[in-house]
């Protein structure tokens, strides 16, 4: 028996007068899906938090491009997080839970009690540990229908052996297991996740219109950028998988030779004053930008001419998507699902993890040759047009709620 511990329950609040969206019943048009039923379901998205990640992003964009069809409403294990007011100033409950650390198998009455008062009928887990908590929540509530996206890993460390041995065991709980990218599906079935139950859907962007000349010099003017400079650009959590002392050793060998040489970083987190540091005693902090948080990262890419990402590990990184979609040639690690979207010499440059010098030359390849950069980008953009779009994602997971309902509405 699960122990009890009542939670502090937090449901955030819209500072404007909104009315939840309302649910939009089938009709006989809406035909293509696994079986009819009765009335579609009620989804919710359950996550950590809602601060700046790609697993954040995605509920997001699945809770404002669903929330007609689906009822939708998030659940946060821990804090509502920065984005919660993009969702609730449109009429989309955010309920958070304030788990305390360490793990809190109470937690699953909670779920299984909210998701009932809610008449939640499928609970979307973003990453692993909402995951666990829903799959004990559904032995609670065995009507709850369970589907878990897994976004990345924490580092390209071996395969966990705790997780290996639980995976077996929570899998018959979900209704639809999903990786993000090939190569993480591979890592998922190395961690004991039955290969017949996990599937791949990648992840898809708004792709928009490629970013003008007068975005390019706003985006400059306002990070007191000269126009004439050559423009390196990434955005990340500074955390230490998305390994940015290597991007900035890399930017110090670059700048030896192309002196106008720019290096923007967009982003906040726990490594920003080591960054800074590093990039001091490399003589080039005047040239590297640190602009912190900005949930804007797209108005600031079109001050850029290259996009850098250097992680150590990656599912499909949105920001690497979205520069493709502004028409930046792209310099990326060869990890994770990073080489399922950036073809070498075709769609961007590839280099290997944790070797600046690897960085520092496929940089100074492209701050070489603008025409190459052109191409890349040209490139680049076509294929997130034809294989990373939001539509098609959001089409993909409203398939997958029907179908995990239609095996609830069958029994």
């Amino acid at each position: 028996m699960l122990p009890s511990s009542p939670p502090r329950l937090t449901i955030v609040k819209s500072s404007a007068v909104l009315n939840r969206p309302r649910l939009v019943e089938p009709t006989a048009e809406s035909s293509g899906w696994p079986r009819p039923v009765a009335r579609r379901p009620r989804v919710a998205q359950l996550v950590l938090t809602l601060c700046a990640g790609g697993a954040e992003r995605l509920a997001i964009e699945l809770s404002l491009g669903l929330a007609a069809r689906y009822g939708m409403s998030v659940i946060c294990l821990e804090e509502p997080g920065t984005l919660a007011g993009a969702l609730v100033d449109r009429g989309i409950e955010v309920a958070a839970i304030h788990r305390r650390q360490g793990f809190r198998p109470s937690l699953a009455r909670t779920l299984a009690a909210m998701t009932r008062d809610r008449g939640i009928d499928v609970l979307h887990c973003q990453q692993y540990s909402p995951y666990v908590y829903g799959a004990l929540a559904r032995l609670l509530r065995p009507s709850l229908r369970i589907v878990y996206t897994e976004h990345g890993r924490l580092s390209d460390a071996p395969p966990s052996k705790k997780r290996t041995a639980i995976n077996p065991l929570l899998a018959p709980l979900a209704d639809g297991i999903y990786a993000v990218s090939r190569d993480l599906r591979r890592h998922m079935l190395a961690e004991g996740h039955p290969a017949s139950r996990v599937d791949v859907i990648t992840n898809g962007i708004d792709v928009g219109k490629a970013p003008s000349q007068i975005e390019s010099r706003r985006a400059r003017l306002e990070l007191s950028i000269p126009g004439d400079a050559l423009v390196f650009g990434t955005a990340a959590r500074l955390d230490p998988v998305k390994d940015l002392v290597t991007l900035i050793d890399a930017f110090a060998v670059v700048r030896a030779e192309v002196p106008a040489a720019r290096l923007v970083i967009v982003g906040d987190g726990p490594e920003r004053e080591a960054l800074e540091r590093r990039a001091a005693e490399h003589g080039a902090r005047a040239a590297i930008v640190f602009t912190g948080y900005r949930a804007d990262v797209r108005s600031l890419l079109p001050a850029c001419d290259v996009y850098v990402n250097s992680s150590i590990s990656e599912g499909i990184s949105l920001t690497i998507l979205e520069a493709m979609a502004a028409r930046l040639a792209v310099i990326a690690t060869r990890v994770g699902g990073t080489p399922e979207v950036v073809n070498r010499d075709d769609s961007g440059l590839l280099v290997p993890a944790r070797d600046p010098a690897a960085l520092a030359r496929a940089m100074l390849t492209l701050a070489r040759d603008p025409g190459y950069r052109t191409r890349l980008a040209s490139r680049g953009r076509k294929v997130v047009e034809a294989r990373f779009t939001l539509d098609r994602m959001v089409d993909d997971y409203a398939r997958v709620y029907e179908a995990a309902y239609a095996q609830r509405a069958a029994r």
